[in-house]
């Protein structure tokens, strides 16, 4: 962990705009990570990001991401615990700290994996960015839009 990204007064969970769940995968397990892929999308309505089959951005192996609402954040963080079928998760919030998010504020299904910081800004403001909101592409039969 990097001192840039500790905090030194609390943050406050109104900070959240969303939440996004990082899956990692290899070779040998990537038919395992598509059929989470597509259970989520059977079964949430969320925001499903694309398919890496190499390193992206910070994340240091394969991987793909789906975005979520905080209103989802229980049911969809209990569902990945029973249906995670031994992958690598990392569920982080998206806030104006990208760096805190990734590395301090996130959770862990599996075992971890290293995550490049030196790719993670600790500021989007500062970037004149914002956290990410989700724009939900995933819409499962009989959930409304």
């Amino acid at each position: 962990m990097t001192k840039d990204a500790l905090s030194l007064e609390p943050r406050s969970i109104h900070d959240i705009a969303s939440w996004h769940a990082h899956i990692y995968f290899d070779e040998s397990i990537a038919a395992q990570s598509r059929i989470i892929r597509d259970w989520v999308t059977q079964n949430f309505v969320v925001e499903i990001g694309p398919w890496h089959d190499q390193a992206f951005g910070p994340h240091t192996s394969p991987s793909w991401y789906f975005g979520f609402t905080k209103e989802q954040f229980s049911e969809i963080v209990s569902w990945l615990s029973l249906n995670h079928n031994g992958l690598r998760i990392l569920i982080h919030p998206n806030t104006d700290n990208p760096l805190a998010d990734h590395i301090v504020a996130g959770l862990w299904i599996g075992d971890r994996q290293p995550i490049n910081t030196e790719r993670l800004p600790r500021s989007l403001k500062a970037l004149g960015e914002k956290p990410e909101e989700i724009t939900p592409n995933s819409f499962p039969p009989g959930l409304a839009k």
